[in-house]
């Protein structure tokens, strides 16, 4: 009898299957010459064999965040997204400029000229009565750039009686019939000079403000003063005698 000797070639296959996967297979031939078994391992996309890492491309995990600013996830009305919250948008607001004292001098009130009765004439060693009138004044302009509205108000009255002597009242004066006085008594304005001669009088008033850029009156700090001109007062001197007829009826007579 005739024997016939096969001799196989072992070589390793690529398989494939229905996923994609490839995998290495190798033949092996029984000892009996009559069997074939094939055996090997297969690997699919996105899988390992090593379970510490089997999750790590897994299609179904998902892929890290990209990372994304706080204006992305938070609106600017400042609602929250996430855990993001910004505070919301304000609109914006006119700034008030500071405005100093000294800021409204180019507002500042006219000069107040002191007034002394009778006729700017006074009688040495008697009241001289002193008239100065002011009021409250608003007017209009630009400060800083920004229109505003400023109200001046009268505070106190700096009297410089020209002989040295001075007073602070609070009072702007008022004539001595307004006062139902008689002439030459004392009033809360009126001084006394001891000596007949040609004085210069004046009063400086004094005024706080209050400005209004729209919004209402808000008061500035500090004073305004206004320098009143000077006024020349005439003081006489008086003398009594006793007379027989007075000057209206006899001009030339002595001390008429």
């Amino acid at each position: 009898m005739t024997l016939l000797a096969i001799a196989l070639l072992v070589v390793p296959l690529a398989t494939t299957d229905d996923d994609g996967g490839v995998g290495g297979a190798d033949l092996v031939v029984g000892s009996d010459g009559t069997t074939l078994t094939i055996t090997g391992t297969q690997e699919r996309p996105g899988t390992s064999t090593d379970d510490s890492t089997s999750d790590r491309n897994d299609p179904d995990a998902p892929s890290d965040p990209t990372p994304r600013a706080a204006s992305d996830l938070c609106s600017p009305l400042g609602s929250r997204a996430g855990n993001c919250a910004t505070a919301p948008v304000l609109p914006t607001v006119g700034v008030v400029p500071s405005i100093t004292i000294g800021d409204l001098e180019q507002f500042a009130p006219q000069a107040i000229t002191a007034v002394a009765e009778p006729g700017n004439i006074g009688i040495a060693g008697m009241s001289t009565n002193f008239v100065a009138i002011a009021t409250s004044q608003t007017r209009a302009g630009t400060v800083l750039g920004s229109p505003v509205t400023v109200r001046f108000t009268p505070v106190a009255y700096d009297y410089r009686y020209g002989d040295g002597s001075i007073a602070t009242l609070d009072a702007a004066g008022q004539t001595w019939a307004a006062l139902g006085q008689a002439q030459f008594t004392p009033t809360p304005t009126s001084h006394t000079y001891p000596n007949r001669g040609m004085y210069l009088a004046d009063v400086d008033v004094r005024y706080t403000a209050e400005v209004d850029l729209g919004t209402g009156w808000f008061p500035v700090d500090g004073q305004l003063t206004t320098d009143g001109p000077p006024q020349e007062i005439r003081i006489l001197e008086a003398r009594t005698a006793l007379v027989a007829h007075t000057c209206l009826e006899r001009p030339a007579s002595a001390g008429c």
